[in-house]
């Protein structure tokens, strides 16, 4: 029997279809950035994270890496100490989270030269995070409002970095190159002491990467891959078969993924709003091993220091 159409049932509908569309707004505002309920994860790799900032400091430490989480990175080129694309706090976005906590809290990362900030998007420019950094480190970032946010939390030199621009930071020398992303974003070529390692953001795939490889001869990258995807849009991030042909046309000799450790908290998000390829990371080594096995792949843990 069709059920009776009656006014409390009409209500009842009409108030449910309200709840899902107010629910629905509020979740895109969230993840519009417009509201900041973020918290602390928790550190993942604290003793290996100061192992490896003590191995730095040594001889050894000179073209390394180590990794913090998702994009951030500490990196030394002729012991100048970068730190890449800082997010320390969940959820970024109000919908998406670190599937393991950074290595360290971003006051225990110590030292730094110089903070290279891609864009400005809250999983890559985190500002509660960024307010507890070292700040006496020169902030290199992509646009002219992100310069002004650095300098308003207490960094005093900051310079914003069009593509092909370089600038030199003690022995080490940054240069900006083209990304292509959702919103306006740059990537990193850090040269010095005799090695040279092209940072990517999260950008996906572009047609300036052969330009990069014949101006710098990078011998090492590092490539996000977990293929982010809007759903009312295109995909915005390399998959792991993107970075492999990106890897490709570099001509490195070693590969690291990157933009590969966050997952959607909010269902909601992950639902109607966006989706990433899970386990990306593991993918892209597999491929790599299958299709260019004479390169190094890393999949370095929270904390662990890479060679490059």
């Amino acid at each position: 029997m069709t059920p009776k159409i009656t006014r409390r049932r009409l209500l009842g509908g009409g108030a449910a279809a309200l709840a899902i569309g107010g629910a629905g707004f509020l979740e895109a505002r969230s993840f519009d950035g417009r509201y900041d309920h973020r918290s602390w994860p928790g550190a993942s790799g604290a003793d290996r994270f100061a192992r490896s900032r003590a191995a730095l400091a040594g001889s050894e430490g000179d073209g390394a890496l180590v990794h913090v989480g998702h994009s951030t990175h500490l990196i030394s080129i002729a012991h100048v100490t970068f730190l890449t694309d800082p997010w320390f706090y969940d959820p970024a976005f109000g919908a998406l989270a670190h599937v393991r906590g950074p290595a360290v809290a971003p006051e225990d990362v110590g030292a730094l030269d110089a903070v290279l900030v891609t864009h400005d998007h809250a999983d890559h420019a985190d500002m509660r995070a960024l307010d507890r950094l070292d700040k006496r480190a020169r902030a290199i970032v992509a646009t002219a409002d992100l310069a002004s946010r650095m300098r308003a939390l207490g960094f005093a030199d900051v310079a914003v970095l069009p593509p092909w621009e370089e600038l030199r930071v003690g022995a080490a020398s940054v240069t900006a190159v083209p990304a292509l992303h959702d919103v306006y974003e740059i990537g990193f070529v850090l040269r010095g002491a005799g090695r040279c390692v092209y940072f990517a953001g999260d950008s996906r795939l572009h047609p300036d990467l052969p330009a990069i490889a014949e101006r710098f001869s990078p011998t090492a990258a590092i490539l996000p891959v977990d293929g982010t995807r809007i759903r009312t849009g295109g995909r915005h991030v390399m998959t792991p078969d993107d970075a492999v042909s990106a890897a490709r046309t570099l001509g490195i000799s070693l590969a690291i993924p990157s933009h590969a450790e966050a997952r959607f908290s909010d269902p909601l998000a992950a639902t109607f709003l966006a989706s990433t390829i899970e386990g990306a990371s593991a993918l892209f080594r597999d491929r790599m091993s299958r299709s260019l096995p004479a390169v190094g792949c890393a999949v370095p843990a929270s904390g662990e220091l890479v060679s490059i």
